[in-house]
């Protein structure tokens, strides 16, 4: 997997997909299976992708029509990695690749190869179990071939240590480094962290892939793992390379010797030595470069005193006096944008609090590849609003926000490109500049924020990046990337001249101006007229400061870092302007400031070269298509087996044990899912094989299914005597079909239908008692409440699930989900009517603590109603599991959670540790035809039942004593409780442990209800009850 620079996002890919069971919502959710109780986001697929598939020597490629124009160069990209990959590691594959192309990252995002969201920081990934390649192809020509041979590398990692057979892990620092370094480029930002880590003394031992921790990029891991790639070939060349790769095979299957000791007679440790070794004498001419203590204060916030660390982009207010800083924010663990001052580093205000969600948008984005050498934001010339691009669904948003009341004051979707970044306001306040992709090209456009008009003004092959307008807005300053380096033009906006400023092979970042004349900006140039060795060149591939003066080509050097200095902004001031910047120092980036007054060396632009030809990357290997290798893909075509069948062992919530598994079969693109699901609760068993269609935003499926649940059918205050709750099991059993379709609306918002036929049957487990009960029945209803026919249910469900997770649960956002069933009478079918209305907010105290709330609520009616059951657990502790059941019912909970041990070090490594919770619920059931009074404050007098006597035949006679006077506020058929209680993860799943009460809040009255059992003393008798499931 390729990530971009800000996001350490890693996607396991190793498992199978999952079985996508849970679509079928016509299926009862069962109680005893409610371990994780949420109802979860949607996945929403924007577009309707056309699939052919193309045939190379080694590829299956799986295009769409809207990419064929770029059809041949990728394939003769694809073929041309194939070519080096197995050169440089001498082996071949036996198989075609599937090659899995997107447009764009938008698009790319939208996959179902593998179950889970794609963020921008995952800019392509390769898959273990069938091989597959999936990557956008919006990036430069150069740069995608290097993501091609990347993700081309793991297949080939795949094919020699074959993730299925292996007992212990790879290193990701193996799998990602060795991709890396196959692509034979160090980008200068993956090289700058390599050179702090090893300058400064603080490379991690790679033996001990647990070392890479306190590094704010988590990238580090990738660019540790290039260098120890190359450190390999130092020592034994490709080939031990080769040997060191087939050593981990075998050691990761359990046999042979280390793989350090078995390719280069070394130990682990003596790797860890070497390699350390080797990278202090690789670097060892750049430790005199300038330091971060040369700029002075830094600037970023401190990690120490504030939620915020890592800056990764700056933007100076007009004034000069604050910054704007995109920051990580630890708490929320999301990006931020705070105000900093420009003198101190105070932190001025969070432009951004909270989650982004709230502010209606997904998060807040970054710059793709181009990482921070492009700019993320820019101030309005009045110093009032702030620009930044948001994620929207598929689309990115332009945001202005009011720098003071922090309210977003407009947003402008971009729904005409793509990808769009880099805002720039021009000085008349009205135009923002910006670059984007319109058919995987990208060019620099311009925005009418009072039209909304959206024009392209370089519309050229090259990629065009960070566009910057000149003080008078006559004019832009861009990056664009020709013979596979940025470098920085000019455009003309009244004439679309274009002319190129800097020349040579290195690199450029965005350019601000000073003044009319002048630009600062961070090259990777050095001074040509200084002699330099190619290894020191190679190794020097820094970002440094440097000026230009665009009348005369004058080029001025001002730092010489030992990292990198990026993101070079101007801060006017009394003194004259200054440069800040972001910098890099010992695993986490800063800001700094530097006046400009004598530069470090000076040349002119024509000491790098001048204007010639611009040279568009050519692969290695060209490819021309043949139309006969092109052909439609079917639907169904190429189905397999999706990873191995799980088996699933394991105790429920309720203490029963739980055993499982499943058969995926899907296609390549993972849109067609055929599912064969088997599990066993207890003696109870459920069995169901479903078809998912995943092709587009309308997902749907079909199932059959056979299916028995258990609950305990005895209302929880009235059992007539016949029976208790232990010998009250009983069980529905379901055997139907359904079909079901899910239209996500947006992230957060669905609509959730489904229509079939099912046949229920519904009784105890003790024929006696079900005869009794069913006798008891038709006296008290005139019916039998058990359900024994079939339905021909239709059912629609409106989800909104904006709940935001930590590891422990819900920690904020909201979840509702209100749903209706309807079960029409059809000849001898039977007929219901059910509202189920479920709704949950979550508001978060501090980091983790958090105040819950949830209020449920059922009604069913009908010729056969369809009734719910809950109790026990998070839904009303200090009761029985599942102890109320019934047509209508309700509960409510409130419950403050909050940590009390974030995490414990054991002899066995860290483990999970304590949260802590107080909780109040109340909640009842009742029976149609049945009385339910939740709670009353009348005056009453209520005759207690002492006890039962039983006669000849077995039935229960009551015996009663006198009235009793009854008032006050008092639970008449609901029940309550309230307590503490303790979670742990300390095994890895979530334990309770629960100290409550129960309370109708009326001793009187509970001592005459309960009369025959305790009264109240017994009733509000303190329970302990242990359980497991994660919160609601």
């Amino acid at each position: 997997m390729r990530t971009r620079q800000w996001q350490g996002i890693r996607v396991t890919l190793s498992a199978g997909l999952v079985v996508l069971f849970s679509l079928g919502a016509t299926l009862t959710a069962v109680a005893q299976n409610r371990y994780l109780p949420y109802y979860g986001k949607a996945r929403v697929k924007y577009d309707n992708f056309d699939w052919q598939i193309y045939t190379t020597d080694h590829f299956e490629m799986y295009y769409y029509p809207e990419l064929e124009q770029h059809l041949e160069r990728v394939a003769g990209y694809a073929e041309s990695a194939y070519q080096q990959v197995s050169s440089d590691l001498r082996h071949e594959l036996a198989f075609k690749v599937s090659l899995v192309l997107f447009k764009t990252h938008s698009e790319f995002e939208q996959q179902n190869v593998i179950p889970a969201d794609m963020p921008e920081g995952v800019a392509a990934f390769a898959e273990p179990v069938r091989n597959r390649m999936v990557l956008p192809i919006d990036e430069p020509p150069d740069q995608l071939y290097r993501l091609i041979t990347h993700e081309l590398a793991h297949i080939f990692e795949f094919d020699i240590i074959p993730r299925g057979i292996i007992r212990s892990g790879i290193p990701l620092w193996v799998d990602e480094g060795l991709a890396d370094y196959l692509t034979g480029v160090w980008h200068p930002l993956d090289l700058m962290m390599v050179r702090d880590a090893a300058v400064n003394d603080i490379v991690p031992k790679m033996a001990e892939p647990d070392e890479f921790s306190g590094f704010s990029s988590p990238r580090l891991p990738y660019n540790l793992g290039h260098a120890a790639f190359e450190f390999m070939e130092a020592r034994g060349g490709k080939e031990g390379i080769r040997q060191f790769l087939f050593a981990l095979r075998t050691n990761a299957i359990g046999g042979g010797a280390e793989p350090y000791q078995e390719a280069f007679r070394l130990s682990a440790e003596e790797f860890d030595i070497e390699f350390s070794r080797y990278l202090e004498d690789r670097f060892s001419p750049f430790r005199d470069k300038e330091r971060i203590d040369d700029y002075g204060t830094n600037l970023a916030p401190d990690p120490d005193r504030s939620e915020f660390i890592a800056v990764y982009s700056i933007e100076p207010s007009p004034s000069g006096e604050l910054l704007a800083a995109v920051a990580t924010n630890i708490k929320d663990r999301e990006l931020d944008i705070v105000l900093i001052s420009a003198q101190d580093g105070n932190i001025v205000r969070n432009l951004t609090p909270g989650f982004s969600q709230n502010d209606g948008y997904e998060y807040i984005t970054v710059s793709g590849a181009r990482w921070n050498t492009v700019p993320w934001m820019s101030w309005s010339p009045t110093g009032d609003q702030l620009a930044y691009f948001v994620r929207k669904g598929k689309q990115k948003t332009l945001i202005l926000r009011d720098v003071v009341s922090r309210n977003i004051e407009q947003r402008v979707d971009m729904t005409t490109v793509d990808e769009p970044e880099s805002p720039d306001i021009a000085s008349d306040g009205r135009r923002v500049a910006f670059s984007a992709l319109q058919n995987a090209i990208g060019d620099i456009y311009i925005a009418d924020l009072v039209t909304g008009e959206v024009t392209n003004v370089t519309n050229d092959p090259f990629a065009d990046y960070a566009p910057t307008f000149s003080p008078d807005g006559r004019s832009l300053v861009y990056l664009a990337r020709i013979s596979g380096n940025n470098k920085l033009f000019r455009l003309d906006l009244e004439t679309g001249d274009k002319l190129q400023l800097t020349f040579g092979a290195h690199d450029e970042t965005a350019a601000q101006f000073m003044d009319e004349d002048k630009i600062v900006f961070s090259s990777t140039a050095l001074d040509p007229l200084q002699p330099i060795d190619p290894d020191t060149a190679r190794n020097g591939n820094i970002y440094n400061l440097w000026t230009l003066a665009l009348s005369t080509g004058a080029l001025e050097q001002y730092t010489d870092a030992l990292s990198g200095n990026v993101s070079p902004v101007v801060l006017q001031t009394d003194d004259g302007p200054e440069v800040a910047f972001v910098s890099y120092h010992r695993g986490n980036y800063g800001v700094h400031a530097v006046e400009v007054e004598e530069p470090l060396s000076s040349v002119v632009t024509a000491d790098f070269g001048g204007p010639g030809p611009v040279i568009d990357f050519q692969a290695p290997l060209s490819h021309t298509l043949i139309a006969d290798n092109s052909r439609k893909k079917g639907t169904f075509e190429n189905l397999f087996l999706e990873g191995r069948p799980p088996v699933n062992v394991g105790v429920t919530n309720s203490g029963d044990l739980y055993g499982g598994s499943s058969l995926s079969f899907t296609d390549i693109l993972g849109e067609q899912q055929f599912n064969l699901y088997a599990a066993s609760i207890a003696e109870y068993r459920t069995m169901a094989f479903s078809y998912v269609n995943l092709a587009g935003r309308f997902q749907w499926g079909a199932q059959a299914f056979s299916q028995t649940q258990f609950f305990f059918g005895t209302p929880t205050y009235q059992s007539y005597g016949l029976f208790n709750r232990d010998a009250a099991f009983a069980t529905t059993s379901m055997q139907g079909g359904t079909l079901f379709g899910i239209y996500p609306f947006s992230k957060y918002r669905r609509l959730e239908m489904s229509a079939g036929m099912a046949n229920y049957q519904e009784q105890f487990n003790d024929p006696t008692l079900e005869a009794a009960s069913t006798q008891a029945q038709q006296a008290r209803y005139g019916a039998t409440i058990f359900r024994d026919g079939t339905f021909v249910p239709m059912s629609i469900a409106f989800v909104q699930e904006t709940t935001v997770f930590r590891e422990f649960g819900p920690v904020a956002g909201n979840t509702m989900r209100l749903a209706f069933e309807y079960a029409p009478k059809m000849g001898n079918t039977l007929s219901q009517r059910s509202v189920d209305a479920d709704a949950r907010a979550y508001f978060r105290l501090g980091e983790t603590a958090l105040l819950a709330l949830r209020a449920r609520g059922f009604q069913s009616w009908g010729e056969s109603p369809n009734f719910t059951f809950f109790g026990g657990n998070s839904e009303l502790r200090g009761y029985n599991y599942l102890e109320f059941v019934g047509h209508k019912a309700f509960f409510a909970n409130a419950e403050l959670r909050f940590p009390l041990i974030e995490a414990m070090l054991t002899p066995f490594g860290v483990v999970g540790g304590f949260r802590g919770v107080f909780f109040f619920g109340v909640g009842g059931a009742g029976l149609n035809g049945q009385d339910f009074t939740p709670a009353a404050s009348n005056s009453e007098s209520y005759r207690p039942l002492l006890l039962f006597t039983f006669d000849q035949n077995g039935q229960p006679n009551p015996e009663y004593g006198s009235p009793v006077p009854i008032d006050g506020f008092r639970l008449v058929h609901a029940r309550s409780s309230y307590g503490f209680g303790l979670e742990t993860f300390a095994l890895g799943f979530p334990i309770h442990f629960d100290w409550s009460w129960r309370t109708l809040f009326n001793k009187d009255w509970e001592d005459v209800l309960f009369a025959s059992t305790g009264g109240s003393a017994a009733f509000r008798k303190r329970q302990f009850d242990i359980w497991m499931g994660f919160d609601f």
